[in-house]
């Protein structure tokens, strides 16, 4: 009886020490991720997977991680897997705030929305439900959420996203004041200067100081693809159809998951009169979500392009009618509005 005592007390400490081992790696990801030292982190998560614990608060790690570097599939996919794995009830709002990120960032503003309502209650999930709202043309109810955040001085985010819901909303002027004195208080941000090229100057035609805004974001940040995606926009409305290509197809190896960049490609194609082409990436942008922030401008050129065909010779259901020829040229509209620059 005895040695079973003393076996029963050592494998309980074993697994005690098992436990606290865990519980410290889980530790050292929160400090790296709140370091900014994202891939670190990951790499971390993906040792703790092989591990003998419970995965549930790993892959809530992971999801975070994976959201803050764009990889939004995989980060939808790791929420989900936290979700269905058991966390507490801290976890599983965690969890839900970390999918409306990743939805958020697949440009699905309602599915966003439904995440973002079963979150940690804050002023991070009104900033990203305010975003979302503006995503799906909301920005009456939106505009009461930043607006409670400016009052709060929760940074520039706020003051910002207000500024693309007003450009998008046809607020010229206290759209530009907005963007403006977002700069003006955290000229650090890359995102600020992205937000005011397109909103600001690129929504109005003026690309030429659209691209000097892109290449301060670019700057402080040389990976921050909505910025290079977005020069490269700029730079094909200016005609220099070669320098808009090599940001574009930047843009997307860096970010594949990105369905604005299929949709410029599919402009530059147009550009460069390869209509095929240019019909192929449409259709790749709508498979990625679409492009809500373009309005109706893919379903508009997607309505010229001919019906996709199946091996077998037949269209799909519902495809536009076949026509003799796509789209020749990409429409005069300067940009589209939304919430931030896409």
């Amino acid at each position: 009886m005895r040695s079973l005592m003393v076996i029963m007390w050592v494998l309980g400490a074993l697994g005690s020490g098992a436990q606290g081992s865990n519980e410290n790696e889980l530790r050292k990801v929160r400090r790296l991720l709140d370091q900014g030292k994202v891939y670190p982190a990951l790499r971390r998560c993906d040792g703790l997977m092989t591990r003998d614990m419970a995965k549930a608060p790993v892959l809530l790690l992971r999801a975070e991680a994976h959201a803050r570097v764009r990889f939004y599939p995989a980060a939808l996919e790791d929420a989900r897997a936290a979700i269905a794995g058991g966390l507490d009830e801290r976890g599983g709002q965690q969890a839900w705030f970390w999918t409306g990120m990743a939805w958020l960032g697949l440009q699905q503003g309602d599915s966003a929305l439904h995440a973002f309502q079963r979150a940690t209650p804050g002023p991070e999930r009104d900033l990203r439900t305010a975003m979302a709202l503006s995503l799906t043309g909301r920005c009456p109810e939106a505009i009461p959420l930043y607006d409670a955040l400016i009052a709060a001085q929760e940074g520039t985010a706020a003051l910002r996203e207000r500024g693309a819901c007003l450009a998008a909303a046809g607020d010229t002027a206290r759209a530009r004041a907005d963007l403006d004195r977002a700069i003006e208080l955290d000229p650090r941000d890359p995102v600020n200067w992205n937000s005011r090229g397109f909103h600001r100057w690129a929504l109005h035609g003026d690309h030429e100081r659209a691209l000097a805004d892109y290449a301060q974001a670019i700057k402080l940040n040389p990976n921050y693809t909505y910025a290079i995606n977005n020069r490269g926009y700029s730079r094909l409305k200016l005609g220099q159809v070669d320098k808009a290509r090599r940001d574009v197809l930047l843009a997307g190896r860096r970010n594949a998951d990105n369905p604005y960049v299929d949709h410029n490609r599919g402009l530059i194609a147009l550009a460069e009169g390869d209509s095929a082409r240019a019909c192929g990436a449409f259709r790749q942008a709508e498979a990625k979500g679409g492009t809500p922030l373009y309005g109706r401008e893919l379903d508009d050129l997607l309505k010229t392009c001919p019906a996709p065909v199946r091996p077998d010779g037949t269209t799909a259901p519902g495809a536009p009618p076949s026509t003799p020829n796509a789209p020749t040229k990409a429409p005069e509209r300067n940009a589209p509005g939304g919430r931030n620059a896409p």
